[in-house]
């Protein structure tokens, strides 16, 4: 992976933490699967060693327009349990619409809106 790529997911796991924080950020498949299962949108945030059976229940939701789904390359459970504060976790998610998530979103797809924002 290069710089910029893991300079993004480093901003991206800054802002779930700030996410988590805030009280906005479901950490856990348990938490994230039960807020899928109220059908609530989503944004899930997951890593790269996620289990099939997590990733199954998430696609599903995907296919029904419920959760939008991004997989952080190079960022496994651990790393994201660490970041969150918790021994490991293999799932995140934010409510879609928010602010977290589009930064989130716009961190993923390298297209930081705050930075365009300050040169306007």
């Amino acid at each position: 992976m290069d710089n910029a790529a893991e300079a993004a997911n480093e901003r991206i796991l800054d802002t779930l933490g700030m996410a988590r924080r805030a009280g906005k950020l479901a950490v856990g498949q348990d938490k994230v699967l039960a807020s899928l299962r109220r059908r609530e949108p989503l944004l899930a945030v997951v890593t790269n060693d996620c289990s099939g059976s997590v990733l199954r229940s998430l696609n599903a939701g995907a296919a029904r327009g419920e959760v939008r789904i991004l997989v952080l390359k190079n960022v496994d459970r651990t790393v994201l349990g660490k970041r969150l504060g918790v021994g490991s976790a293999q799932v995140a998610a934010l409510p879609c619409g928010g602010g977290f998530a589009e930064k989130v979103l716009s961190l993923y797809y390298g297209s930081d809106a705050d930075e365009q924002n300050q040169s306007v």
